[in-house]
């Protein structure tokens, strides 16, 4: 299979399963054992009465999930291809260049992450390349190498505040989440800011969201 058919795969179960938007660094095994407990309990709320339904409601209510609606690409990357190497740390580890479509009417503030799917840090925790802040919901995408007015970068999971795509030499083919949400109100996050706490306060709050992905392998 090819590395854009790999990925593409990659991202739509990060889709079905909610990983590119729960935050909560489970791994896919156990996102698919609580869907598949979603799923029964669903269904045995439906034979068991009004009672089990209104669980079954509450439960469903406390889990929001933004509704993917905003087109994310970049010319870094042909669908979920191979990222060019001007956008890693065999390069220039310049900041890639991001497009999305209009965002939705009543957005205050839009939260960028990338992260590895690949990677795993200690504790099960999201493994992040770049997270960003404060993006104004008129911008319409990101210049590569560069941010606008405003924008406030979180630390990374290599304890830098910036980007930087960099899977360990040897590891394989490494597959890379872009995960863009717009938010109803502003966050207010500050320089620095942990990048896991912040997703999972976004998540959510978000009401919409976008998705796109490429891959890497070093040498």
């Amino acid at each position: 299979m090819g590395m854009g058919r790999v990925l593409n795969a990659t991202v739509s179960s990060a889709l079905v399963l909610g990983l590119a938007v729960a935050g909560c660094g489970s791994s896919s095994s156990t996102s698919s054992s609580t869907q598949a407990g979603r799923t029964s309990h669903a269904s045995s709320s439906q034979q068991t009465g009004t009672g089990a339904d209104t669980t079954a409601t509450s439960s469903r209510s406390k889990e929001h999930v933004p509704t993917v609606t905003i087109k994310v690409s970049s010319p870094a990357y042909r669908g979920a291809g191979a990222i060019h190497v001007r956008y890693t740390c065999d390069g220039a580890d310049a900041s890639l260049p991001l497009q999305w479509s209009t965002i939705p009417k009543g957005i205050a503030e839009l939260v960028l992450f990338v992260t590895d799917f690949n990677e795993k840090p200690q504790g099960g925790e999201t493994f992040f390349s770049w997270a960003v802040a404060g993006l104004h919901p008129t911008l319409r995408g990101l210049a590569g190498g560069t941010l606008p007015a405003g924008a406030i970068v979180g630390r990374n999971s290599f304890g830098q505040s910036r980007y930087s795509v960099c899977p360990p030499k040897g590891g394989g083919v490494h597959h890379f989440l872009v995960v863009l949400y717009a938010l109803p109100h502003s966050v207010s996050a500050q320089p620095g800011f942990a990048a896991n706490a912040l997703l999972k306060t976004v998540t959510h709050a978000a009401e919409y969201s976008g998705l796109s992905g490429f891959a890497y392998k070093r040498g």
